[in-house]
């Protein structure tokens, strides 16, 4: 019965990630040379502390210029940025694609200068980017990129304190009419009732099975 079990664990082990919602983009390790680009955007001065928040294999943290001084956080091994309370003149990191918004609440605590990130180009929403702007950071740059692997595009900001901003955003979400909006509901629906059937109910039904048998 161990063998069955362990077999059974393992070749469910999809279910288990989205159970417990380890988000597999929350460890995408940056390509060394992206991350020199996008540090090549950050305008720092000499003598600038520098904190990447998320350090993983050292992409960022390694390309940090000679002129600055550097500090590092990386969860792994047990220096969680969330708890990181020295003030810094810049953030450059690769953060946690989950945990975004955190990110930014806790950036703009610390920060004297700018905060710059690595995110999706669909995390940069009108909602952070007022965020920023109510504790005093605007976008100063963007630069978009692609990873081959990563989901869509993304996109490296530069926000920084007393700047022009070189980005505009309606606060508020448009709305289609009416009608159209009847008719797209129903056309989502039915897309994401087939889009199950077709690739999630026979694994779901596998593991509801598996389930059994490991409770006998």
């Amino acid at each position: 019965m161990s063998n069955q079990r362990s077999d059974q664990t393992s070749k469910f082990g999809w279910c288990k990630n989205l159970k417990d919602k380890v988000n597999p983009n929350d460890k995408k390790m940056t390509p060394s040379d992206l991350a020199e680009k996008c540090i090549s955007l950050v305008p720092f001065d000499k003598g600038d502390l520098v904190l990447d928040g998320f350090r993983g294999k050292g992409a960022f943290y390694n390309k940090y210029p000679n002129v600055v001084k550097k500090d590092w956080c990386e969860i792994d091994e047990d220096k969680d940025f969330f708890t990181y309370e020295r003030e810094v003149d810049w953030l450059v990191s690769n953060p946690p694609y989950s945990k975004i918004q955190k990110v930014i609440e806790h950036s703009v605590k610390i920060c004297r200068k700018g905060i710059a990130l690595l995110i999706g180009v669909v995390n940069l929403s009108p909602k952070r980017i007022k965020l920023l702007e109510d504790n005093g950071f605007r976008i100063s740059k963007v630069h978009i990129c692609n990873v081959s692997g990563w989901f869509s595009n993304s996109v490296f900001f530069v926000s920084q304190k007393n700047i022009s901003p070189c980005i505009t955003y309606d606060p508020k979400p448009y709305a289609m009419p009416d009608d159209e909006m009847i008719e797209y509901k129903q056309k989502q629906k039915k897309y994401q009732e087939d889009y199950y059937k077709k690739n999630f109910k026979g694994k779901y039904k596998k593991f509801m099975d598996a389930m059994e048998i490991l409770q006998d």
